[in-house]
């Protein structure tokens, strides 16, 4: 998998055509791989499957060095993950994940070795058939919206667009949780759902010092956890069945899904005005897969989101994300739009000064970020590479405000205000590879 990005500065286009050139065939050695091994167990009773995934991600900013005036070039993997998971009998599964993500990006090799899933389910009807309910705990998906519940192998674009869904100070580990949940699917797998209850935010997720003994200044002062639910209804077709979801089928028969989702949490952040908030996520969203044969297909995936994150955040708003990809053969070229808008300062009750501050940064995490690229499959999803053009008006995963001082040791100068306390410099365009 690997990206190329490309941010124009003040209008100017600082790579030259050689670099482009240099790096589309560069980009051709960094694949995503995926393989599972069975192993074999001296019982039939219980399964054991090793899956290795390996994504090397070859990326390259424009007006991302650190003085925002020439492109910066990184090369790292994306993830780096070794799983365990398999069933139990007839009425258990299991599923276990280590991952590495963003290993070496930036040239930042410190150790991040995660526990990314790590779970136990439990089916008391059977873990087959048309109707099927499990009871789990462990380190969960929290689902947000069923574009976050796809799998990481099998998406329309290179990555997951997460522009349009706003989680400030995010504490989900990659959209995890640690929580317990029923998840499933019904009417002979017409109906996907999973929903339950998770950790999600802390006081230790605020700034050190920010939370006083007596409780003062604390986020989630009663604790509260977040309950979050997720529904996909198949219309035509059916995709359940499975623990996550994916983009591309390599099938016969069109499908097409409606699905919502919600996501709650009491107390968990504070508004621009210093006053504590709720976490309110809603989502809605589409996927239709139309195969023409086995050798093509038409994929389109949209999703909107409501993210209620307090009044006056930069992250409070309307978010938006939508694909399309068109597979024949082992070529599918795509398109991808990302719409991200705040709601403003209203409603806040504040002074006429914190008003002023409010409105002179609620709107510095806007996007409006295009995408266009062509996936290349070997052995459908398993193995393929993908190639990424992008532009990028705003906030973006990728781009020079991807780069922070924490991650990186710098934040690129193009960033900086063109006059003090005035406004980020305006992205002009983005190239991905």
């Amino acid at each position: 998998m690997g990206l190329l990005e490309q941010e124009a500065l003040d209008g100017e286009c600082p790579m030259k055509v050689p670099s482009r050139l240099f790096l589309g065939l560069a980009l051709l050695f960094a694949p995503v791989s995926s393989h599972a091994i069975s192993i074999p167990l001296p019982t039939t009773e219980a399964t054991l499957n090793l899956d290795l995934l390996v994504q090397p991600q070859f990326v390259v900013n424009e007006a991302s060095t650190p003085d925002g005036r020439d492109p910066s070039y990184d090369v790292f993997l994306r993830r780096a993950r070794i799983s365990l998971g398999g069933n139990v009998g007839q009425n258990f599964s299991y599923f276990f994940q280590l991952d590495s993500p963003n290993f070496g990006k930036a040239s930042n090799f410190t150790g991040r070795l995660l526990v990314q899933d790590a779970w136990f389910g439990w089916a008391p009807t059977g873990i087959v058939g048309g109707t099927v309910v499990y009871l789990e705990a462990g380190m969960l998906y929290v689902p947000f919206s069923r574009h976050i519940l796809l799998s990481p192998t099998n998406l329309i674009t290179t990555d997951l667009q997460t522009d349009g869904l706003r989680i400030p100070n995010n504490p989900f580990q990659a959209f995890r949780s640690v929580g317990v949940q029923v998840r499933g699917w019904a009417l002979d797998k017409r109906v996907g759902f999973r929903g339950g209850v998770f950790e999600g935010y802390g006081p230790i997720d605020q700034a050190a010092g920010t939370c006083a003994p007596d409780g003062a200044g604390c986020i989630t002062p009663r604790r509260n956890p977040v309950f979050a639910g997720f529904v996909n209804f198949d219309l035509i077709g059916s995709e359940e069945g499975q623990w996550l979801y994916s983009a591309y089928k390599w099938g016969t028969s069109p499908i097409l899904s409606v699905n919502g989702a919600a996501t709650y949490q009491g107390l968990a952040l504070k508004n621009a005005y210093g006053s504590l908030a709720n976490l309110r996520v809603f989502s809605a969203g589409l996927y239709l897969d139309f195969p023409s044969s086995e050798q093509s297909e038409l994929v389109v995936e949209a999703t909107g989101y409501l993210n209620g994150n307090g009044t006056g955040s930069p992250n409070n708003g309307a978010g938006f994300s939508a694909a399309a990809g068109y597979r024949f053969g082992f070529i599918a070229p795509y398109i991808a739009y990302d719409f991200f808008e705040s709601f403003g300062c209203s409603g806040g009750g504040g002074t006429a000064s914190e008003l002023a501050a409010c409105e002179a940064g609620v709107d510095g995490a806007n996007s409006r970020n295009f995408k266009a690229g062509l996936n290349l499959f070997f052995n459908k999803n398993l193995n393929h590479v993908n190639i990424e053009f992008g532009i990028n008006h705003g906030l973006s995963a990728y781009g020079p405000s991807s780069i922070t001082a924490p991650a990186a040791g710098y934040v690129p100068a193009s960033l900086d205000p063109l006059t003090p306390g005035g406004p980020r410099r305006p992205f002009k365009w983005t190239m991905y590879l």
